[in-house]
């Protein structure tokens, strides 16, 4: 498939599960639910939605809402504008006409207009901002894993645990560090997040309490190498979601998000440090 090819299939795709919403613009749809209708994996449908449209899933539920609604208030007449007003969660209509231009600030067309021009700027940003390799994995890479729950930030303390752990690991040499990441930061509560540290082991041997066995899938994997501080990834993650991946004619693989770390902030300083993304390709 060309590439502007797969970026229109992208935008299609994204587009279905708009459509979703607005069929249904009452119903709370599950991520798993919209990763399908846009035949996307939900490790990264919500990446892409977010980067390539502006704004993430919740938002436009909300605002689809908002616009569906509001596009009814001239085909009705004054009884069935209170009652749409009240689904919408206020007490009148002129209330919910100020909530739209509140949310908004535009007319739904003028705001329909906005998406298209936000889709756009991202087709012409930069394609080479970053350097990518493709990377084929040919068997499953063995990993132990530390899961956590929380902000990604607190992430440490799972390495912590595996660093205490690695003496009664079968570690697999030469060692390398791994972290999976199975939400979306921006479109999960940071309680709810899920992801886990992890690092190379020995193929079914056996582990200890608390620390889970994993198989890096085999497969073609897009790697991203970033440098500098951790808390300067989300650009590289903005650009690779939002910029590279619609425009390379591949589509993402239902594998987390995973990134290798090159080399560790106990002796690097955080200008020098090397993190690497992986996005599982199909």
């Amino acid at each position: 498939m060309k590439k502007p090819a797969t970026v229109q299939d992208y935008a299609r795709r994204l587009q279905r599960a708009v459509g979703l919403i607005w069929q249904h613009p009452q119903q709370s749809y599950s991520l798993e639910q919209l990763a399908a209708a846009a035949h996307f994996s939900p490790y990264h449908f919500h990446r892409i939605y977010r980067e390539m449209m502006g704004e993430s899933v919740g938002a436009t539920q909300q605002r689809l809402r908002l616009l569906q609604a509001a596009r009814s208030l001239g085909q009705t007449h004054a009884q069935q504008l209170e009652r749409l007003a009240r689904r919408s969660g206020y007490g009148s209509s002129a209330a919910f006409v100020r909530a739209f231009a509140a949310s908004y600030g535009h007319t739904p067309g003028a705001y329909r207009r906005m998406r298209l021009q936000v889709l756009q700027r991202h087709l012409q940003q930069e394609p080479s901002m970053y350097p990518i390799r493709l990377h084929t994995q040919t068997s499953p890479l063995p990993l132990a894993l530390c899961p956590h729950q929380g902000p990604y930030i607190q992430i440490g303390e799972a390495f912590a645990k595996l660093q205490l752990h690695k003496t009664s690991l079968p570690v697999s040499l030469p060692l390398r560090w791994f972290g999976l990441y199975f939400d979306d930061p921006q479109s999960v509560a940071p309680e709810q997040l899920r992801s886990a540290a992890a690092l190379t082991v020995n193929a079914d041997a056996p582990l200890p309490v608390g620390i889970e066995a994993f198989a890096l899938p085999a497969g073609r994997y897009a790697v991203l190498e970033h440098i500098g501080p951790y808390s300067e990834l989300e650009q590289a993650y903005q650009w690779l979601y939002g910029v590279w991946l619609p425009a390379s004619g591949e589509q993402p693989g239902n594998v987390p998000v995973i990134e290798q770390y090159l080399n560790l902030p106990i002796d690097t300083p955080p200008t020098e440090l090397r993190t690497e993304i992986w996005v599982a390709l199909q």
